[in-house]
């Protein structure tokens, strides 16, 4: 068994074998032992199996050697420097080839013009000079050694190319590449040897060579009424609820009356909030390996603390792992499967996304590795593999769910004569992009969309809202990040036409300062885009889906709706998360306040006008104050109408510099996918006017029955996909499916899940590790998010049993700690409740038969628990009813509760939640439906509160923005 274990702290400095001896076998020692100088030789060999008991708790066993390799470099702390640190290292090099007599000559771009070299540009495909590359240092442009490599030895390569041997300038050239690549080899050598030297410290990390690493500091929101959803300020005093969930700023809790506090499913008290100064700094965890006894960062080493849960798992270092495999000669035959986002279930919608993107993916590497075989004189496999240095691109769908948006309560008043609803049904999905990288999966983009089908009541009917999406900047190669997110929009929006949706609206306002919005703690060199940035962004990816036609008119939400004097705002899309909600209750209760004040019934006081709104009598004031409003920052709410079946020709109307692209490029025109198979030929038949090929109409057939198979048109409700092992793979229906998941519904389950579990995307390193955790939270449902940890060892308490303090918050103490009678409990003295760890976890890969029989379940579970809420007992003929009642009951009594693993709990709280989320009683006698549906509330009040942070701070960009103009 694994003696080592885990610890928080890094390894101090040792005094004696024997003292090693002794914390190595005390694993509450805060302390861990000091690693060797060199990696202890493996046991030899002859041959070697995979070790399928250690595949579990890292991925190393799962990968080859070569992948071992690339991770064990990429973690060398040159390897993933900052751009300034780049800018610092990589400007000597080329300040002394800028300073050598001769440098004058490369240091400026070449002027074919003034020096009459009429075919410069047919030769030389991409310029590049010295003085360039400096400029591109300052601007922090580069992002890794390899890319000033690139460009710098391009530099002499073009000069060479176009100067024939044995000239001047050829030679010239040819002297100051060998220059480089000797100054650019010692400059690695030297950073190299810095970086050995720093990782046989005793304190350090045997593999990144670093010592102590800090995350993020914990970012606390305030629950107050008066400054909801606003950070806590560092160094500042809060108080907090024992589970985390809840924070308060000092003035709030001060301000709050009563001695209890409600919080929507419960109430507490007041005084048992504890204080705390929000100072908190979380360093990474540290984990031995049993084969070298060598101290690691457990991020580095990728190793999962979820899966050994017992701490007793044997654990090898990444350089342990290449020692054995060397022995034996080989790698292991075969590799242990590694936990891969191709594990997540598909469905219509991932394969529709995944087929587009690999298509267009490939064609666009094609092009590019023969741009770089011509630019850079090298052969095109060469300029094919090192564009390839990133994996396969693996896209999933992760959620799927039905869910409700609540028009807001001014805005139902004041339309309520028009039968205005009072909610909108939409579905909600998330789309998670995850690339290969040194043999993970790591999660790089995520999407989430919001449906409004033809069952929607005007105006939301057959919509679709781009609600949130956010990246980080891994994609390898990174000049293919815009292009690919690019595809996967255009991919959906070509999805969401031939489902029959009929407008996509998109608010382009980038997060704010600090915020985040879907992935946790970005990298620090990862610009925030600013709104016009942003805006342009969209813009080209709109052209791009007119280009092909799957778009018709782009516009915007003013020139569309609001400056339109005969609408009333009740003709105006209302989703979730959007500017338009949340600034509509703003505007009418401006109008309302001065109703009141003029004395006037349905006028307010005329209000300053501008732009075209001038002299235009409204029929709505509410739409008058909107087009005040928004007129300077109208681009940034749009609007595009699909070419969809029924699409109107007004709406399909685009640009003529479009309509010539369409006629020059026939061939690129996305046929749109029909319910009837006569239709869908004719438009393909004219959109490539007859032209094609007898084999290319046969394999065009064939992609489009499959596209319209997964829309469910075909004969067959999903396509008979097969996987690498030729074995048939179920794909789910998105819009039949209910794809729930408690980590990813919305991006604030995500975000709550990287912060409280420390997944940050700030460097690679990180985002292999949070990726492998999110992978293992998706393929493992059941288990819980969060896992308490000792107060005592710092250790996660995953298993057995952990001893739990009702008085003192969030203070645990694993078995061991427990039983030590040296343990420091620090100022806690009360009595500990012994609570069981609940261990189960639910893999995924049910058959179609089996979610079905799941999901008939789940409804008759839910019927049973409405009949046993209002069954009196008396001559009951169920005989379950009974049972239902004793679980309740005990659902209400338990201490341990869902959150502390009890099973029964767990299943009660998930069917509470379902029934929740679908009832509109008042008087529902289920128990805790009202105080779930309250605590929904809640929760869609703080995301609101976000929202509404966001709209504000555009209005007041934009209001400076007019008055300094």
């Amino acid at each position: 068994s694994r003696q080592g274990g885990v610890r928080k702290t890094p390894p101090p400095d040792e005094s004696s074998s024997s003292d090693k001896q002794r914390r190595k076998k005390q694993k509450t020692d805060h302390a861990a032992p000091a690693h060797d100088n060199v990696c202890t030789p493996a046991p030899p060999q002859s041959t070697l199996k995979p070790d399928v008991s250690r595949a579990g708790n890292s991925l190393l066993e799962c990968f080859s050697t070569d992948q071992i390799k690339t991770h064990i470099l990429s973690l060398k702390r040159f390897a993933k420097l900052s751009p300034s640190e780049l800018k610092s290292k990589c400007g000597e090099i080329l300040k002394s080839l800028q300073n050598h007599e001769n440098g004058w000559v490369f240091s400026t771009p070449v002027n074919p013009v003034e020096l009459g070299l009429d075919d410069y540009f047919d030769i030389i495909k991409k310029p590049m000079d010295l003085g360039t590359i400096g400029k591109k240092l300052e601007q922090g442009s580069y992002h890794s050694f390899d890319e000033f490599k690139s460009d710098v030895r391009l530099t002499f390569e073009n000069a060479m190319k176009y100067n024939e041997e044995q000239t001047v300038v050829h030679e010239m050239a040819k002297g100051f590449k060998k220059k480089f690549d000797e100054d650019y080899k010692k400059m690695l050598k030297s950073l190299d040897k810095e970086h050995a030297e720093n990782s046989k410290k005793a304190h350090a990390c045997g593999l990144c060579g670093c010592e102590k690493l800090n995350f993020e500091p914990p970012i606390y929101f305030c629950s107050g009424p008066n400054c909801q959803t606003k950070r806590i300020r560092r160094n500042t005093h809060y108080y907090i609820t024992a589970d985390k969930q809840y924070s308060y700023c000092n003035q709030c809790f001060g301000e709050i009356k009563g001695d209890h506090i409600d919080l929507g499913t419960t109430k507490i008290k007041k005084s048992d909030l504890a204080k705390r100064k929000n100072d908190e700094i979380h360093e990474e965890s540290w984990v031995q390996c049993d084969d070298c006894e060598r101290w690691i960062h457990q991020i580095c080493g990728l190793y999962n603390t979820r899966h050994d849960k017992d701490n007793t798992s044997a654990y090898s270092c990444p350089k342990c792992v290449l020692q054995k495999r060397k022995r034996a000669g080989k790698d292991p035959d075969p590799l242990p499967t590694p936990p891969s986002a191709s594990d997540i279930p598909r469905t219509k919608l991932s394969e529709w996304l995944e087929g587009h993107v690999h298509k267009k993916v490939e064609e666009r590497m094609n092009m590019l590795a023969r741009e770089k075989a011509d630019t850079e004189n090298v052969s095109y496999s060469a300029a094919y593999k090192e564009l390839s240095a990133g994996g396969p691109v693996t896209i999933r769908q992760v959620t799927s769910t039905d869910r409700k948006h609540e028009v807001r309560e001014l805005m139902k008043e004041r339309y309520a004569d028009k039968n205005y609803p009072d909610e909108f049904l939409y579905r909600g999905k998330c789309i998670v992009v995850f690339q290969n990288i040194d043999g993970v999966d790591v999660v790089l983009f995520a999407l989430y969309v919001y449906e409004h089908g033809d069952d929607n009541p005007l105006p939301n009917k057959k919509t679709v809202y781009v609600s949130y999406l956010d990246s980080v900047h891994f994609m390898k190669p990174r000049k293919m990040r815009t292009f690919i997110y690019h595809e996967i929009l255009i991919s959906y929006l070509d999805y969401a036409r031939a489902k029959g949706f009929q407008q996509a609206f998109i608010w382009a306002c980038p997060p704010l300062k600090g915020d985040d919005y879907i992935f946790y703690a970005k990298p620090e060199d990862q610009r925030i885009p600013k709104e016009h940035r942003l805006r342009q962004w969209y813009v080209d990816m709109l052209e791009e889906c007119q280009r092909r036609d799957i778009v018709g008119k782009v516009t915007n939400m003013y020139d569309e709706y609001l400056n339109d004097p005969n609408l009333d705002f009740s003709a105006v899309p209302y989703f979730d998360g959007d500017y338009f909600p949340g600034e509509a209750e703003n505007i009418i209760k401006q109008i309302n306040d001065d109703v009141k004040k003029s004395g006037k019934k349905g006028k307010s006081k005329s209000a300053k006008k501008d732009g075209k709104s001038e002299g235009i009598e409204y029929k709505d004031p509410v739409m008058e104050k909107f087009c005040e409003c928004i007129s300077g920052m109208k681009d940034s709410f749009m609007v595009a109408f699909l070419n969809c079946k029924g699409a109107k020709a007004e709406n399909l109307v685009v640009p003529k510099e479009v309509m010539e692209w369409r006629e020059a490029n026939k061939e690129s025109l996305a046929p749109l996918i029909e319910m009837s198979s006569e239709s869908a030929d004719a438009t393909k038949e004219n959109n490539d006017g007859g032209s094609k090929k007898e084999g290319e109409g046969k394999k065009d057939k064939s992609e489009n029955a499959a596209r319209k198979a997964l829309l469910g048109y075909g004969d067959n409700s999903c396509v008979p996909v097969k996987s690498g092992k030729g074995k048939h793979i179920q794909i789910l229906d998105d819009d039949a499916d209910e794809i729930d998941s408690e980590f990813f519904n919305t991006r604030q389950d995500f975000l709550d899940l990287c912060r409280g579990n420390h997944y940050q995307f700030d460097d690679l390193r990180r985002a292999k590790h949070t990726s492998m955790m999110v992978l293992w939270h998706l393929q493992n449902r059941e288990a819980p998010k969060f896992v308490q940890q000792c107060f005592s060892c710092n250790r996660e308490i995953s298993s057995g049993i952990r001893h739990h303090c009702p008085v003192c918050p969030d203070f645990d103490l694993c078995h061991e700690c427990f039983r030590s009678p040296d343990v420091n409990r620090g100022t806690c003295n009360h009595d500990l409740e012994a609570i069981r760890v609940d261990t189960s976890s639910s893999q995924q890969g049910l058959t179609a038969e089996q979610r079905k029989e799941r999901q008939r379940n789940i409804q008759l579970h839910i019927a049973l628990i409405e009949h046993a809420s209002k069954c009196d007992g008396t001559n009951c003929a169920s005989t379950n009813c009974k049972k239902m009642k004793t679980y309740l009951k005990h659902s209400s009594t338990c201490k341990v509760k869902a959150t502390g693993g009890c099973k029964i709990c767990k299943r009660i709280w998930t069917l509470l939640r379902i029934h929740a989320q679908h009832c509109k009683r008042t008087d529902c006698p289920i128990p805790q439906c009202n105080l779930i549906r309250k605590r929904y509330r809640q929760l869609q009040l703080k995301q609101r509160a976000m929202d509404d942070r966001r709209r504000q701070e555009m209005n007041r960009t934009n209001k400076m923005t007019s008055s300094n103009a």
